[in-house]
């Protein structure tokens, strides 16, 4: 899996080098932060991240507040407001702009962890079936959008899917696909019967396991891993349909 890509938009270098720092050490990947609005725009309209850092005050005509439309309306990035402006006035003019996050400074790594994890769920959940006009689900089928039309992948079909930040692949017998969604989302329009989560990352058809043991599962060759926390569910439910 690839890390997750965070663009940190932020007036004080000091600040920006120390977000860099807990940022690489939690192990994410960082696209090179900015300082002001007019940079923000130059970086996103040449590559995409997962998720923008952005401070409310900038080193720019335009705040962060300005920014934040355009991350909702263009670009459809996740973002979080990264301030040490607590007052009622300034909280009330960002919380209507609908952020995935507000984090006060000073704040530590766990802090900065916390923030990003729940924004970039909560991101996701926002985005299923067709948020984004990519995928839409039916009774039998998954519809996902490939250039201009909807390929229809039969749920029947699924193998298993991966869980990446925002994104879940779809493995099917016919190849591979991408939606913006989660595996709870996901899970509300098929068979809970059918799917089961065996990884934080992995979830998989039941009726496609050709073989598992107490660490693993194999489907067509995949080796998926199961961990301890599902572990359990799974074999429960490998004995019923056995």
């Amino acid at each position: 899996m690839q890390p997750c890509r965070i663009l940190i938009v932020e007036d004080e270098s000091l600040v920006a080098m120390d977000m860099e720092r807990m940022l690489t050490d939690l192990g994410y990947e960082l696209i090179p932060n900015v300082n002001s609005y007019t940079a923000a725009i130059e970086v996103l309209d040449k590559t995409k991240p997962d998720l923008v850092l952005l401070d409310i005050t900038l080193n720019d005509t335009k705040t962060g507040i300005d920014l934040s439309h355009l991350l909702q309306q263009q670009y459809k990035v996740p973002f979080i407001y990264v301030t040490s402006h607590s007052d009622k006035k300034t909280i009330d003019q960002a919380l209507v702009t609908k952020p995935n996050g507000y984090l006060l400074k000073p704040f530590d790594a766990n802090d900065l962890y916390t923030a990003i994890e729940v924004a970039l769920s909560n991101f996701s959940g926002q985005t299923v079936n067709g948020h984004d006009d990519d995928a839409m689900l039916c009774k039998d089928a998954l519809f996902i959008k490939n250039d201009k039309n909807f390929v229809r992948v039969d749920i029947d079909d699924i193998q298993w899917i991966e869980s990446e930040h925002n994104y879940l692949y779809i493995i099917s017998q016919k190849g591979k696909h991408i939606i913006r969604s989660n595996f709870r989302d996901f899970q509300q329009h098929v068979s809970a019967a059918r799917f089961i989560q065996v990884h934080k990352s992995y979830m998989i058809n039941l009726n496609k396991v050709d073989a598992f043991s107490h660490t693993d599962i194999t489907i067509n060759g995949k080796e998926i891993p199961l961990s301890r926390m599902y572990k359990d569910d799974f074999f429960a439910c490998m004995k019923r349909i056995l």
